[in-house]
Parts: C-alpha cells; structure tokens; sequence
C-alpha cells in the first residue's frame, strides 16, 4: 500500500509541486520515497526526497531541482522542459528490500511504475510471465505489473486478482497509462487545467498545487446535503478534481495532453453470463472462493492482524485466515461500549475465545476523543463523512497501529455481495409478490420479522420507495429525512435541478450492482483514509472479483432463506463459529453511541455551529434547532452528524462555496 502522484504538463513540471504532494501523502508512505523526471528525450533522471531510504542516498534531492526547466549539460542556459514528473510513498509489505523501490523502471527504462495497492496472484503471473522469456529482478508485485504490461498491454489489468492504482509510463506510446481496481478499492483522483494535468491518492494532494482551488462543486454539494450522495458515485465534492471510476483505464498523451478513457470490466456482464455450479456444490464453492481469497489476501512480508466487529463477516474472516497462520498469533481488533445495545464484543470474544491462536485487542471509543480527532479525521478522509461510526473504524485503525500491524484485514463487501442491508430483504420479499409466490412471500416474511428485523414492513417500504416516480420520492424523502431542510429558503430553488441519486434497484440483482456502485464507494474510502492515516494497509477478501461475481449470480434464496439473510455464508461459518455468532439476529457493525454521544457534547456542538463559518445556503436556525432537539431516529442522528462533518470539512479545507 503506498501513496502515488504524478504531473503532465506541457510547460514544464514544477519539481517543487511533486515534493510538495509527497509531503502531504507522507502517512500513505512512511518508509521509503522515491521521484522521476522525464524530458522530451525521455531520459529520466531519479530523485530521492526527505525519506528515501538509505541506500539511495547517492541521488540527488528533489528540491535541489527547482526550475521547471531541465539546466543544459552544455551552459548554454535552459533545455528541455520536464513533461513527466512523478512520485511514489512507499509502505514496505511485500518484498521489503531496496529492490521494491519506486518509481520503478523495466527494460532499460522503457516502462515507468508508481502503484498502490497489491497484486494478490502476483507470483502465479510471475511463473506464466516466465514461461514466455521474462526474467525478474524482485520478488515483488508492482515488476509483475511492468513485465504483463510488457507481455499484454492495457488488457494486463485483466489478469489481476486485487486491489491498485497505478500509473505507468510507455516510451514507445509516449503516454501515461493510468487504472484503477474493478470495484474501487483503491483510489485515484486527477485534475486537468490549462496545460497540466495531475493525479494523486488523494484529493488533498491535488489541492496542495498551486492552480487547484478548494472551490466546492455546488451541485454535488447540494445532492450530498440533500441525499446523503452525489448522482454519480464517482463524484466528489470539490469543482476542480474528478476521480477515475473503478474498472476504468485511462491513458494520457504526454505531447497534447490527449485523455482517453475507457472501462474494461462490466460486472453486470459477468455476472449475466455466470454459469452456476449445480444447487448441491453452491456451498463448497462459495467456500472454495472465499477461502482462496483469503489465502491471497494473507500474502505478506510483514504481520496481518484483522478488524473484528463481531458480525458475521468479520467473524468468519477472522477464523478462516487464523486457521491458515501455522500457529502465529493472529491478532484482531474490536470497537467496544458500554452502552449495551450497540455493543458487540460478546460476540468478538466468542469468536476470539475458540481460536488457540487469536490475540484480542480492544479500543473504546469515547465522544471526547471524537472532539479531539475530528479535525484529523476529516483531513485524512478529504470529504465529511456520514456518520460518527467511521469514528470508531478510526480508532480500530489507531489500536492496530500500536500493535505494530501493518497489514488488517476488513470485511467489507459481504453486505453488498450476498445482500445483507434492509432494503434486499424488502426487494426479496417484492420480488416473491411480482412473481406470483403467495405462500413463499407470507412465510418469508414470517421468518424475517423472527430472524431479521421486527421492522419487516419498514424495509419492504424502503424497497418499494424506489419503485415510486421521482416526484414522489423527493415529496416522501422531504417529509421523512433531514436533508433537504438543511437548505436554506433562499437556496430552495436549487433542488429542482439536481438528481435523485438511483441508489436503490428494483431487483435483487439491480440492489446489488447499485450497492456495489453507491454505498460500497463511501466505505472502501473511510476504509482507506482511515487504515493508510496508521499506515496500515486494509485488505478486503470479500471483494475478490471472482467472489463477488458468484455471489451476485447466485439464487436469491441463496441469500435469504428460512428469514436468514446471507444464508450462503452462514452455512458456510457454520463449523468454524459458535453458532451464537453464525445465527446472529441483529447486526451493528462498527457503530457508536449517536444519540448518547449528541446528548452529551451539546454544549461543543452548538458552539461549534455558532463560532464556525457557515455556508450561505445552508439553515443556521435549522441546524441549532436539531443540536437543541432530541433525536430519536437512527437516520436523523446520522444526518445531524453529517451535516456537523460537513461544515467541519468546509472548515478544515477552507472550502469556497459559490
């Protein structure tokens, strides 16, 4: 996991810029750093920075290079200009030698490397890349990456099981290639003005050059505030910055800065054309996928501990990878509370309790250390976020670090793959009533109102809410939810222009793409600001593609049955848990104590609201009325937090709304 930038420019690339985003991505990369120049004839010249490691001290440092102009060997004045510059944050975990230093270069320094993430296959592709003539120097993933690039162009990334952002230049294209993971686990933003296009792990990195403003993108600013989400998922809140969507390949022509921009995954289409197993192997390969997933995903050079919730999937990840450690101590990380009903590690130490090897590790996230984090919180995460429980991710993450982890694992994915989430057991229970399945439907319900949620007729209204026109799920969600009061009379208006994010499907299926495209999006960003503030590289099992394209084709009775949601899971951590975990009724997650929390820190609420700049479009009077009031809908409570994170964000980017 690693931290990675990079600028195009057709005047001439300020070395001063790249120094300048290395700086603000140093958590991303604590452990070595690395930079390179190319000019026109591309030669490129190799740079070290504040944190290089020792073995390459020999190279001169960034800042000694401070002209956009490469100085002529021959006195004559100023050369060419710089074209290419770019720079790389190392966080050492697999092959952690001076050899997995980046930017790496392959075959005379024709290819160029900067990546983030981990190709989890890499030493399969490795062995195939051999067979056809290609030698490696490293044991590392990121030369796998240059030599299939070498070997099958921009069509490699096909041939990868795991997470990335990279880029990685061609000289024979005089291009940049840049690509994200199919699902988005990792991240990559970019920005192009007049002459210069830049990229970076993080939208801070951007905002740190000179002609990149923090200037708020005022219609995603208002489907944010409103909703909750932008229209498009790929959508952030500054004007200036985009972000690659996931399975997406871009390519950059470093002469005319021409961007080409093409998607080369559609899991739709996969998983319409997924061949299924018959009905009595579903189990033992649902098994078999996951289980070779976290093989992969237990490839290191460095410990790997795990996030513990007590839930089902973090549970079943935690006993599956433990039983694959050969007795090392496996060490898990859990949020605690007093506050019983969001509490879950009883179920934590159940699980922890039955593995010899397991090391359990506990934080208690308190409203005070909120207050005091808040600021660091928000600034790692670029945006605000939608809740008080990213909080008590963060200070799992915080523990983690302590523990001297490097490498967690997470399970995030599960919910959105099998269905987990109240509105698929509404959708499920549609979907029995469209095709005619009476008995089915009433004894369906039945059990999820026993097994899932006494609120039964609660989630099969969320579903049916996104079969209703447009209109009326605004008239609805007005009525219902905060957001849209959050704007001011005078702004009102603006809500007639923008989109209803379609975050809900009509189908079970349609729910799990559109879950996997929204909601899916939001945490896979708190999961890696959150992890990469620690330095620590979060891994996702759950989202092994192969996994998830079996899951998302599998019957929907798969998923549910008997009022058991993710049923297909359950079966299958049904000899490894006690079944006191695997048949859990209820489900948290890494949550906090909203209401307590509010409660108790009115006074710091309201004079932060009151002593903060509050945007012109937002309702002060509306606002303070909340902080005042008590809030008794989990929702609510959410969208009161969010919208504190909000001004927070505004606050700590001096964010410009216009």
């Amino acid at each position: 996991m690693c931290g990675i930038a990079g600028i195009v420019s057709l005047e001439g690339v300020n070395p001063g810029d790249l120094y300048k985003m290395s700086a603000v991505l140093q958590h991303r990369g604590p452990d070595d750093e690395g930079f390179l120049l190319l000019n026109a004839q591309q030669k490129p010249q190799y740079y070290k920075g504040d944190d290089t490691i020792a073995q390459l001290a020999n190279l001169p440092h960034i800042q000694d290079t401070t002209s956009p102009l490469r100085p002529s060997p021959h006195g004559e004045g100023l050369a060419e200009r710089w074209q290419l510059g770019l720079l790389h944050r190392r966080l050492s975990i697999i092959d952690l030698s001076p050899a997995g230093h980046q930017p790496m270069s392959y075959r005379d320094e024709k290819y160029q490397l900067v990546f983030n993430g981990e190709i989890y296959n890499y030493k399969e592709l490795r062995e195939t890349l051999r067979l056809h003539g290609f030698v490696f120097k490293t044991d590392s993933d990121s030369e796998v990456i240059l030599a299939a690039y070498a070997y099958w162009g921009d069509a490699c990334v096909q041939q990868f099981v795991g997470m990335w952002a990279f880029a990685l230049y061609d000289a024979d294209k005089k291009s940049l290639f840049i690509s994200r993971d199919r699902f988005g686990i990792k991240p990559l933003y970019y920005a192009l003005h007049n002459n210069i296009f830049a990229f970076a792990s993080e939208i801070k990195a951007l905002l740190a050059l000179d002609f990149i403003e923090p200037e708020a993108d005022m219609t995603a600013v208002y489907e944010y505030v409103s909703f909750g989400a932008t229209a498009n998922p790929s959508a952030n809140l500054f004007k200036q910055v985009q972000c690659l969507a996931p399975a997406h390949n871009m390519r950059i022509n470093l002469t005319d800065l021409n961007i080409r921009i093409e998607k080369y995954y559609d899991l739709e289409q996969q998983v319409s054309n997924y061949t299924l197993p018959t009905s009595a192997k579903t189990i033992s390969t649902f098994h078999t996928l996951l289980n070779d997933s976290i093989q992969l995903h237990l490839r290191s050079d460095v410990p790997v501990g795990s996030a513990l919730s007590g839930g089902l999937d973090s549970s079943t990840l935690v006993a599956m990878a433990a039983a694959r450690m050969n007795g090392k101590t496996f060490k898990t990380f859990t949020a605690s509370y007093q506050e019983r009903n969001i509490d879950e590690s009883h179920y934590a130490k159940l699980v922890t309790n039955a593995i010899p090897n397991a090391e359990a590790h506990y934080t208690y996230p308190t409203i005070s250390d909120y207050w005091k984090d808040i600021e660091k919180l928000i600034w790692h995460q670029d945006l605000p976020i939608n809740s008080t429980s990213m909080f008590a991710q963060w200070q799992v993450m915080k523990l983690a670090k302590q523990q001297d982890i490097k490498v967690l694992l997470d399970g995030q994915g599960a919910d959105e793959i099998l269905g987990g989430y109240y509105n698929f057991a509404g959708i499920y229970l549609i979907e029995l009533l469209k095709r005619g399945k009476l008995p089915s439907f009433f004894f369906e319900k039945k059990q999820l109102k026993t097994n899932f949620t006494t609120g039964i007729h609660t989630a099969i209204g969320r579903a049916g809410y996104y079969f209703m026109p447009t209109f009326l799920q605004r008239s609805i969600r007005s009525n219902k939810r905060l957001g849209m009061g959050f704007i001011n009379d005078a702004h009102q208006s603006e809500l007639n222009h923008i989109k209803v994010p379609e975050r809900g499907g009509r189908s079970y299926k349609e729910q799990s793409f559109l879950s996997m495209a929204f909601g899916l999006q939001d945490l896979l960003r708190y999961e890696d600001r959150n992890s990469m503030a620690f330095s620590i590289e979060s891994r996702v099992p759950f989202l092994d593609h192969r996994l998830v394209e079996f899951s998302i084709a599998l019957q929907n009775d798969w998923k549910i049955r008997n009022g058991w949601t993710k049923y297909v899971l359950r079966k299958t951590a049904e000899p490894l848990l006690d079944k006191e975990v695997v048949w859990r009724k209820d489900k948290m997650g890494f949550l906090t104590p909203q209401k307590v929390w509010k409660e108790s820190s009115k006074k710091e609420l309201t004079d932060f609201i009151n002593n903060t700049n509050i945007p012109a479009f937002l309702n002060k009077e509306y606002i303070n009325k909340l902080c005042a009031s008590e809030l008794n809908d989990s929702s609510h409570l959410s969208e009161f937090w969010k919208i504190v994170s909000f001004l927070k964000w505004a606050e700590v980017f001096n964010v410009r709304f216009n």
